[in-house]
């Protein structure tokens, strides 16, 4: 039964794909955002392939220069089942079938969601060195990150931001990077907008009511580049009244070691706010 689903995706590819060079029997992952913990936790020819989009600098949330030494894999069951994986690290993607085709296939994989809290994510990063066998290095990473974040909660000011993505995406109660800014002693603004979980804040009502602080990026390529270039111009109306901070998109996309980075933007942030505070 195994072998049928093979012959299918090869049959199914056949002519039209070239198959990946990757080593069979080995653990892959199509998740960037579990590659950012692989990238810090697992052993030297351990992982055999990450996924495509650690293999691009917009996107990547692993070191590319880890991650491009390894194959890429995308998020098509045929191209996992071509794999020959022992083991997939994945996003959850029940609904398309991927997972419920590879546990067919006799091929374990181990799917995680969207971290919404800090705790939650530190037990996915212990549930991936569970697998690989690097408990220690899993807890070494958690350790560094508990490092970077604020011990208790702030005593003075709490500081009103908001983290402004490309295409007006915002996080807001209920997710990691809501307890981010709360943890380094900001408030997040996205609920005087009106705006739940994630919502899309337009730039004009940005602008009539801004917070102190607007987390957003402010460097883009591409496609990217003129919105972010139209954004600045427009929110050059905020003056002195709204302070705009570099926040790169990527750093929206997972947990992992990507709150080390987080928190350091947000750290000197806050103690920049609170030096010229009275």
């Amino acid at each position: 039964m195994r072998l049928g689903y093979y012959l299918l995706a090869v049959f199914a590819l056949a002519g039209c794909a070239r198959q990946p060079a990757i080593a069979p029997h080995g653990i892959v992952s199509n998740n960037p955002c579990i590659d950012a913990v692989l990238a810090e936790i697992a052993l030297p020819g351990q992982i055999s392939a990450v996924s495509i989009y650690s293999h691009d600098a917009d996107s990547a949330s692993a070191p590319l220069a880890w991650a491009r030494q390894l194959p890429a894999i995308g998020m098509n069951a045929e191209e996992l089942l071509l794999a020959r994986p022992k083991l997939v690290l994945t996003g959850n993607l029940a609904s398309s079938g991927a997972n419920a085709v590879l546990a067919r296939a006799g091929i374990k994989s181990v799917a995680l969601g969207v971290a919404p809290t800090i705790a939650d994510d530190m037990q996915q990063i212990r549930a991936i060195a569970a697998v690989l066998d690097r408990e220690d290095a899993g807890e070494a990473l958690i350790s560094d990150i508990q490092e970077t974040l604020p011990n208790s909660q702030f005593s003075g000011p709490i500081i009103s931001a908001i983290i402004w993505q490309n295409g007006g995406f915002v996080p807001g109660k209920g997710t990691l990077q809501d307890e981010l800014l709360a943890r380094h002693g900001f408030r997040n603004a996205s609920a005087q907008y009106g705006l739940s979980s994630w919502g899309v804040l337009p730039i004009e009502t940005l602008i009539r009511n801004p917070p102190m602080v607007i987390f957003m990026p402010t460097n883009a390529r591409d496609s990217d580049a003129r919105e972010t270039r139209a954004r600045q111009e427009l929110l050059r109306h905020v003056g002195g009244r709204t302070r705009i901070v570099d926040f790169p998109d990527r750093l929206l996309f997972c947990g992992g070691p990507t709150i080390i980075k987080a928190s350091a933007i947000l750290k000197k942030t806050r103690a920049a706010f609170v030096k010229v505070m009275p």
